[in-house]
């Protein structure tokens, strides 16, 4: 695969052009909004990584000196705080890429519109629908099953519960939730190394960058500059009245 920067450019070009196609999308501030979003994730990556080595570090440490954990009970607060925060910022920078994908498509040619206000429901829509796009469908059925677990940890985590880290022999882990819930009773709950999931995802999410401005850079733009337009004046409008 390219260097993260390599594909950041190239998908990022692509960002770019759909932006000045789409007055609408120009007016949303797409461009900003895929940097903003993207910086936001990494920022939210780089914290929770330095912090739970730092929980892990100074629990093995405070265990050797100490009855009680205090600097390791904040530590691992402030863990559990940036895991959630990189959840919800891995999450909305996903929105970002809905926005763009349905201007790729002919929305005369298609019997129901691609949503553009969340990229769950989208990739559901192509992979229950690949005559919309065989190429696109199909990465997402066989390529994508990453993002469904980490859908159902960031939903239960978001809406159910409180992540749950926990202290393994080499590194920090927590409590895997692949199906959006968590059973308080059952025992033997599954769990993951918190550093390698992370990572993981981060990798994971720039394959599928590297796939999309690959694919849709081949693409046609389908955008009705006058109707856009028309319709930024018409919310404008009914914003003033």
């Amino acid at each position: 695969m390219k260097s993260h920067k390599d594909i950041y450019s190239k998908i990022r070009n692509l960002v770019s052009k759909v932006e000045h196609s789409s007055p609408i999308l120009f007016n949303f501030g797409l461009g900003y909004s895929f940097d903003m979003k993207l910086k936001c994730l990494e920022i939210m990556q780089r914290y929770i990584l330095h912090r739970i080595q730092e929980c892990f570090d100074t629990a093995k440490e405070e265990r050797k000196n100490s009855i009680l954990l205090k600097d390791t009970g904040r530590l691992l607060n402030e863990s559990i705080a940036f895991f959630e925060a990189y959840l919800n910022a891995f999450y909305s920078f996903l929105q970002i890429i809905a926005k763009v994908t349905p201007v790729f498509y002919d929305r005369k040619k298609l019997s129901k519109p691609i949503t553009d206000r969340d990229f769950g429901s989208q990739i559901d829509h192509f992979k229950k629908n690949p005559d919309i796009d065989d190429k696109y469908s199909s990465y997402l059925k066989n390529e994508m099953r990453w993002y469904k677990n980490f859908i159902d940890n960031r939903n239960a985590i978001t809406h159910n519960v409180s992540a749950f880290l926990g202290f393994g022999k080499e590194e920090m882990e927590f409590i895997d939730m692949p199906e959006k819930r968590i059973d308080f009773f059952k025992t033997g709950k599954p769990t993951k190394k918190l550093e390698k999931y992370i990572l993981d995802n981060w990798n994971s999410l720039f394959e599928f960058l590297n796939f999309y401005a690959e694919h849709f850079s081949k693409r046609q733009i389908f955008v009705d500059r006058e109707e856009e337009l028309e319709e930024i004046r018409r919310r404008t409008l009914g914003k003033r009245v």
